[in-house]
């Protein structure tokens, strides 16, 4: 089974919208390109691949002062990066992890089951130079006026 992508967009943002919501109760809302991660700031970039029912990545690239509120959001304690940076990293792999099966939920209603490999996270120190992601779509979101992407590459 393949996945259609012509939905991917309105797919995203219900899903971006959906997990912020629900796991760490902030409104993730379309960004505004003033507000996307400029590359003097570090960034949490996690993906997560997907093998069945096709293969696809799904990405989310952070800055590490939202990274840290919505860590702090979900385990309900505040984080820093001098001692929680890898904490914050299984955080933000659950969250993708979260986001690629809303993803697949409302881009296959009808499927039953899917297979997710592992997330990967790492902090990239400069987001436009040390880019990664450059064959996926980006899609740009704000929490409270800072930017975050999250990222979609299907075969």
């Amino acid at each position: 089974m393949t996945m259609k992508t012509l939905d991917i967009t309105a797919a995203m943002n219900d899903s971006v919208a959906e997990v912020f919501e629900n796991m760490a109760f902030l409104e993730a809302i379309p960004g505004e390109e003033e507000n996307a991660p400029k590359s003097d700031e570090p960034v949490f970039y996690t993906r997560l691949p997907i093998y069945k029912p096709s293969p696809a990545l799904v990405g989310l690239i952070i800055p590490q002062g939202l990274a840290l509120e919505l860590a702090g959001a979900m385990m309900m304690r505040e984080f820093t990066m001098e001692e929680d940076e890898f904490e914050v990293m299984d955080v933000l792999g659950e969250v993708t992890n979260t986001l690629a099966g809303s993803m697949l939920t409302h881009l296959l209603p009808e499927l039953d089951a899917f297979e997710l490999g592992l997330p990967e996270c790492r902090v990239i120190s400069d987001v436009v130079a040390d880019k990664e992601w450059e064959n996926s779509r980006e899609f740009l979101y704000e929490v409270d006026g800072v930017g975050f992407y999250t990222t979609w590459e299907a075969s």
